[in-house]
């Protein structure tokens, strides 16, 4: 017996091998991992054998639940299984399985065993989902009832659902129904392709060939896909994938939002008229729907910031309101909380007007509603009715006219300052979200070639503009003052 050293790539030490009275045979010398990893290997392995699927590009990984699945084909016939582990060497091996009962059993009964009916696996359905989800999502009660809301639609949609009028009821058995029928859709049904085919069809109903209506609609689609893909966030796969069974793409997988329509707000409001008349029609007979117009469109603040408003949040002597979160109320974000200024003028009414009512503790007056409602809920709702309707009586023509108001502070704003300034009075969370709706641009300013266009002068012929001689008369004729030197 002898020994032989083998070269080995990046071995720490060297690799002894005995050999035999073999060794001028054919038999491969290597060691068995070069020649596992020799094309030769990889050629030779079959499906069949778990070694072929943890080959690079075999299978697939989930970047959110980081669980595998693998698409097999056999007599042309290509299917993805979800392999439902993280762990590489168990999924290759359940790859293998499936393949070689694809060979013996064929299709059908194959996937009878390792695909059986969504419907009644374990958290295949939609609602299955929506309850997991509504149990780990850490957001406010009226964002979630939203955000299920839309996923909802997308799903009725896809499954062709009817939606009746009973449906649109907050409760009773028309809408239960709907629900039921909607959250018992197996969540495999609701694949990419079908969620894509949602979004065109969604934008081509309610635009109807106007394109006006068309942008609009974009709009809205990106909003019910954002509120809707959510529920399938990164922070609640990682939860959800270990209670449920998902399918394998997810829903909104590979689905992207429509281009960003532009949002840039052009007013088409008089300022001046609309406050000339409020001062005469509204601070007198409508002193609560008076003060909600100045909440909203001197301290530009949202219709639920001034609804929730308490009046030890406004300092007279700094002339600030304060938006801060209490019982009642909770911030649309964090950067939502802060302090707005006001003209002198404002505190000065708003001050007139508390001495009023020193008891009262709202700035507007109105209803107690629950702050866990799943729905948002206003206290001042009937205020706010009655100025949208006078805000569209005198030329506020949009669809949320007291947003409108809020648009229109922000314009002014940056209009005598800047974008930063701006984003600031609004408390945006970035100057990039004031951009997409105003312009900085405080001065006109054009190219300054409109002096090119001007007509050039030529043929002209300089005039003479002084007074003729009075004609002398001869012999009872007029003769001109010439003719009368020839004479």
């Amino acid at each position: 017996m002898s020994t032989q050293k083998l070269d080995y790539p990046n071995e720490n030490e060297p690799f002894v091998q005995t050999m035999s009275e073999h060794d001028d045979s054919v038999v491969s010398k290597k060691s068995v991992r070069l020649v596992s990893d020799s094309d030769t290997f990889r050629r030779s392995i079959g499906k069949a054998d778990s070694r072929y699927w943890q080959q690079p590009g075999k299978l697939l990984t989930d970047p959110r639940s980081r669980f595998m699945s693998v698409k097999i084909q056999v007599h042309g016939r290509r299917e993805s299984f979800p392999l439902r582990t993280a762990n590489k060497s168990a999924a290759a091996a359940k790859a293998a399985r499936i393949y070689g009962d694809i060979v013996v059993l064929g299709w059908d009964e194959a996937l009878k065993k390792h695909k059986p009916d969504e419907s009644r696996s374990k958290g295949a359905l939609v609602g299955d989902l929506i309850r997991v989800a509504s149990e780990l999502a850490d957001v406010r009660s009226a964002t979630l009832a939203s955000n299920v809301g839309a996923f909802r639609r997308i799903v009725a949609a896809v499954a062709k659902i009817d939606a009746t009028q009973s449906r649109f009821s907050s409760r009773g058995p028309g809408r239960l129904a709907w629900i039921d029928a909607v959250e018992s859709v197996p969540l495999a049904k609701i694949t990419p392709t079908a969620v894509e085919a949602w979004k065109l069809a969604f934008v081509a109903t309610h635009a109807g060939g106007d394109e006006i209506k068309a942008r609009a609609a974009r709009n809205s689609a990106n909003a019910t896909l954002r509120a809707a893909k959510s529920l399938f966030s990164k922070r609640l796969l990682k939860f959800i994938a270990s209670t449920l069974e998902l399918p394998i793409p997810l829903p909104f997988d590979g689905v992207e939002f429509f281009p960003r329509q532009s949002m840039r707000y052009v007013s088409t409001m008089n300022v001046e008229t609309i406050m000339a008349k409020a001062r005469d029609e509204l601070s007198e007979n409508d002193t609560e729907a008076f003060k909600a117009l100045l909440l909203c469109l001197y301290a530009g603040l949202r219709r639920n910031e001034a609804d929730k408003l308490r009046w030890h949040s406004i300092d007279f002597k700094r002339g600030t309101i304060r938006i801060e979160a209490h019982a009642d109320f909770s911030p649309k974000a964090e950067t939502s909380l802060g302090e707005v200024p006001l003209d002198a003028e404002v505190v000065a009414i708003m001050k007139g007007m508390q001495a009023k009512e020193p008891k009262a503790e709202y700035v507007l007056t109105g209803e107690n509603v629950s702050s866990n409602s799943s729905w948002r809920q206003y206290r001042a709702d009937e205020t706010f009715t009655r100025l949208n309707a006078w805000l569209r009586m005198n030329g506020v023509d949009s669809q949320k006219p007291l947003h409108t108001l809020r648009k229109e502070a922000g314009s002014l704003v940056c209009k005598h300052a800047n974008l930063f300034v701006a984003s600031r009075f609004l408390r945006h969370a970035d100057v990039a979200i004031t951009a997409m709706h105003y312009v900085d641009q405080k001065n006109v300013v054009t190219v300054g070639l409109g002096s090119l266009l001007a007509p050039a002068a030529k043929n002209v012929v300089k005039a003479d503009f002084k007074a003729p001689k009075a004609p002398s008369k001869v012999e009872g004729k007029t003769v001109s003052s010439r003719n009368k030197k020839r004479a």
